[in-house]
């Protein structure tokens, strides 16, 4: 019987926009892919960033050494996170009533310490107060699609895999959860998602 539904946030929960705020911060053309290549799309730094291992102004120095003349606005885009998220309007609600049916919501997403914690500091993440528990890359220094963080989150709340459902929009991350026995959903939107979670709770009541 499922009785616990876990959410990632990047992309199910919150849009990670990050294209939006480089073109709010003026960043277009050559600008705008030098400094994505040396930041966001960084082959290593960026979930370097999410583990939390490294200091931000190691992972930062590494970023501006691939654009260094660009380190002004590395720098800014680092001092800014918070702006990256944007809750989606429906989330709030969608958790609320999952927790009115009695489901247990849990999150499991990677997420660095600095920009978590800047997104919670500046209520980008309304729906917090309504979930259970949480497990957060930068929490135990391992990032989806490691097995260890999801094995870090049904130890820490005595979860039972086949309890569990779980919903993130990258598929590698979604296959790791179903080798650990966990039912998984490859989010693509929120209709698409919400109405294949409700078939699935829908059956497993049946």
């Amino acid at each position: 019987m499922i009785r616990n539904i876990i959410f990632d946030i990047g992309n199910v929960l919150a849009c990670f926009r990050w294209r939006d705020l480089f073109s709010e911060l003026g960043f277009t053309g050559e600008k705008f892919d030098r400094i994505a290549a040396a930041t966001i799309l960084h082959p290593t730094m960026w979930p370097e960033f999410d583990r939390s291992l490294m200091s931000d102004e190691e992972i930062i120095a590494s970023c501006i050494a691939r654009a260094p003349e660009y380190e002004e606005d590395i720098r800014m885009i680092f001092e800014r996170t918070e702006l990256l998220v944007e809750e989606y309007p429906y989330s709030y609600g969608w958790i609320k009533e999952l927790k009115e049916r009695g489901y247990k919501i849990y999150l499991l997403s990677n997420y660095g310490k600095t920009s978590f914690e800047a997104a919670v500091n500046h209520g980008r993440l309304s729906f917090l107060p309504l979930i259970d528990g949480k497990m957060i890359s930068y929490e135990v220094k391992i990032v989806k699609p490691e097995p260890g963080i999801y094995e870090a989150l049904i130890k820490k709340y005595n979860l039972l895999p086949q309890e569990c459902v779980f919903l993130d929009d990258r598929s590698d991350n979604v296959e790791a959860a179903v080798k650990m026995g966990v039912q998984s959903i490859v989010v693509e939107g929120y209709e698409q998602a919400s109405e294949t979670l409700n078939d699935l709770l829908k059956e497993d009541n049946s």
